[in-house]
């Protein structure tokens, strides 16, 4: 079933699709038991408050790591929520609002001047505005918080050491999650030359926008997983993955039509599999570069894959931030 041809997502066709997939799905990947566990590995979550990254906090809280969420004002002791949940007292709560640079920036300083060394790092934070709307750093909102903010905060985790690559001795790698999704396939190219425009959108076309900042999004998960390759092997392993269409959230903005929607969509507790799977199995060891859709390794759309899109992406969005004032130091070259 078509989307709408490249460059242009139907928004039911497109919803319509994702719920013929999940019934359809018969996952390859896997398994993944009740013994996969995450005890002392120190996790990073972005999104924690709602929908899918509510439900992994609760997962990853389960599996015995020490959870660090990271999340908007508004969503106080959801921290001490999860405690009780889960019965794992090792979680804690940290400011962060992608829409807003100087609180990425906060927080990796926080983490750093803390002394924090984290295992897994997940990047799930993601909005669906129903029309074009601008930050306070004067981005695209869709651009900066599903994709901009994520690569300063990962680029500085890595830059500080507080994401730090795996030891020459061995050990386990840690990882990079990066919740991701099917619409980058038939999302509009990304114009380089007009590098994080967004035109202009509708209710209606906001989908085709929303891929179009996913593009961005595994493009960026393509070209992170290469140049984190050292000796032949992963310093840190980077996973991205589409869970599917779950209730959520994230449309709510679409109103009436957003909830008669989503109301076909599965429940976020179905939908986190890959999510989990990417964070603890450990049949996943030494591996990176993967991209899972539903249960099943696949392959993301060329564009994204290119190299040479990757390294525009890289180089275009360094030069954006410094263009602002935000000068970030470059990350050692792949196999360094």
């Amino acid at each position: 079933m078509r989307l709408g041809g490249r460059g242009h997502i139907d928004p039911i066709l497109a919803g319509l699709k994702a719920v013929l997939d999940h019934h359809l799905e018969r996952g390859s990947a896997g398994p993944l038991g009740e013994a996969d566990r995450l005890d002392g590995q120190t996790c990073l979550l972005t999104g924690p408050s709602s929908g899918l990254g509510r439900v992994l906090a609760g997962e990853l809280a389960r599996r015995g790591a020490r959870l660090i969420l990271a999340c908007r004002a508004g969503h106080q002791g959801l921290a001490e929520e999860l405690q009780r949940e889960s019965g794992n007292r090792e979680i804690s709560q940290r400011p962060l609002d992608l829409a807003d640079l100087s609180s990425v920036l906060a927080l990796c300083d926080g983490l750093a001047r803390d002394g924090v060394r984290l295992d897994r790092v997940v990047s799930n934070a993601g909005v669906a505005p129903a029309r074009n709307r601008l930050t306070a750093d004067g981005f695209c909102e869709l651009f900066q918080v599903n994709f901009l903010g994520s690569f300063v905060l990962l680029h500085r985790l890595l830059q500080d050491g507080t994401l730090p690559g795996r030891s020459p001795a061995g050990g386990a790698t840690p990882r990079i999650l990066i919740t991701s999704s099917e619409s980058h396939r038939q999302a509009p190219p990304i114009d380089f030359e007009r590098f994080g425009h967004f035109p202009e959108f509708s209710l209606l076309s906001g989908t085709t926008w929303y891929g179009h900042s996913k593009l961005y999004v595994q493009t960026f998960a393509c070209e992170l997983g290469r140049r984190l390759m050292r000796g032949g092997r992963p310093a840190v392993g980077v996973f991205s993955y589409c869970p599917g269409a779950f209730r959520s959230r994230i449309s709510r903005e679409a109103g009436l039509a957003g909830k008669l929607m989503t109301s076909f969509f599965i429940d976020p507790r179905k939908a986190v599999w890959p999510a989990v799977y990417c964070a603890v199995s450990p049949a996943l060891e030494g591996r990176s570069q993967l991209y899972l859709y539903l249960r099943h390794e696949a392959q993301p759309d060329a564009r994204a894959a290119a190299p040479a899109n990757g390294a525009r992406l890289w180089e275009r969005s360094l030069a954006l931030l410094a263009s602002r004032g935000l000068r970030l130091d470059p990350l050692p070259p792949a196999d360094a």
